[in-house]
């Protein structure tokens, strides 16, 4: 999973349950239209966990422009409804630290989707052909009067 997926996978859930609503996820425009959404991802981050397993981070900050307060308090209360879960890659990811605030006439709807990924496996080249030599030890004691016990080399090999 890539980061643009789960912008996108956010944008998705937005127009599914705004098509009426203009959504801009590249840059806010001058002279935009209310009502309209503008999708912001904060910087993501990611953090190693054990072995090949890591966790990612996604914030997001959604902007919402409208013409009244009334209508921004009603939307905030239908994101917090929507945005609890994203269908990502044929998951469901469920969004944490939902909070929202007004600042400047405009709604902020905050978001994060966290969530664990494994790394594939490197390609290791398995093993072709093993040759291994060894001494096999046996503890009956020679025909002669000798006490040292006979020995008897082997070669091992696999393919």
């Amino acid at each position: 999973m890539i980061v643009n997926d789960v912008r996108e996978a956010v944008i998705a859930v937005l127009n599914r349950h705004f098509p009426d609503i203009k959504i801009c996820d590249e840059e806010i425009e001058q002279g935009l239209a209310e009502p309209c959404f503008f999708v912001k991802l904060f910087p993501t981050a990611q953090g190693r966990e054990f072995n090949r397993r890591y966790k990612r981070y996604h914030a997001f900050d959604i902007h919402y422009f409208a013409a009244t307060n009334e209508a921004m308090q009603v939307m905030a209360g239908q994101l917090y409804e929507h945005l609890e879960y994203i269908q990502l890659s044929g998951s469901v990811v469920r969004g944490s630290k939902l909070h929202h605030e007004m600042i400047d006439g405009v709604l902020h709807f905050f978001v994060n989707y966290d969530f664990h990924i494994i790394r594939e496996k490197p390609a290791v080249p398995k093993m072709r052909e093993l040759e291994q030599e060894g001494d096999i030890k046996h503890d009956e004691k020679r025909k002669s009067n000798t006490a040292d016990p006979i020995y008897e080399t082997a070669i091992f090999s696999c393919q």
